[in-house]
């Protein structure tokens, strides 16, 4: 019986490992996301004021080349939706923390004190549900996920309390 006890436990590393990833590749991507939102919005915006000036100024050759770099900017953000890109990248996020967190909770308390089939069975609704988030989540790009590789290995996820290392140990 001590042998599946700690065979559930490696599993729930593995998920808390697949969730901590996927998370931090997550949050990521959300920040590139809002990068791309500003980086096209702020000049789509300031390009729009400029049309406006320029019609009020009567320089009508400047208002059109404004409100055609403000129109395609603007059209670009409608096609991209990167806000809301970011948001779900944050929500996706956030469900691989949690998905982390109950691995470890399990992992550390409720196996010790569950029986085997309560455990298992526990193990396995955890297992379904990174499945079925890796099914749903948005793709993250390599970059996100090197960089979050890189964050994890550097031990920058780590709780304080639970000093240097990689998750799960």
């Amino acid at each position: 019986m001590a042998e599946i006890i700690q065979e559930m436990i490696k599993e729930a590393k593995r998920i808390e490992e697949d969730s901590e990833h996927s998370a931090k590749g997550q949050y990521n991507a959300a920040d590139r996301w809002n990068g791309y939102h500003l980086l096209i919005g702020i000049p789509a915006s300031v390009v729009a004021a400029l049309a406006g000036v320029s019609v009020v100024q009567k320089a009508p050759s400047w208002a059109v080349a404004c409100a055609v770099a403000s129109a395609a900017l603007t059209t670009v953000l409608t096609f991209l939706r990167p806000s809301e890109r970011s948001e779900k990248h944050k929500t996706y996020g956030g469900q691989y923390l949690a998905l982390r967190n109950a691995a470890r909770i399990f992992r550390q308390i409720e196996v010790v004190e569950a029986d085997v089939n309560a455990a298992k069975q526990r193990l396995l609704s955890l297992s379904r549900m990174r499945d079925e988030l890796n099914q749903t989540a948005l793709a993250v790009g390599r970059k996100d996920y090197e960089l979050a590789k890189t964050d994890i290995d550097s031990g920058r996820s780590q709780y304080g309390v639970d000093g240097a290392g990689h998750v799960g140990k």
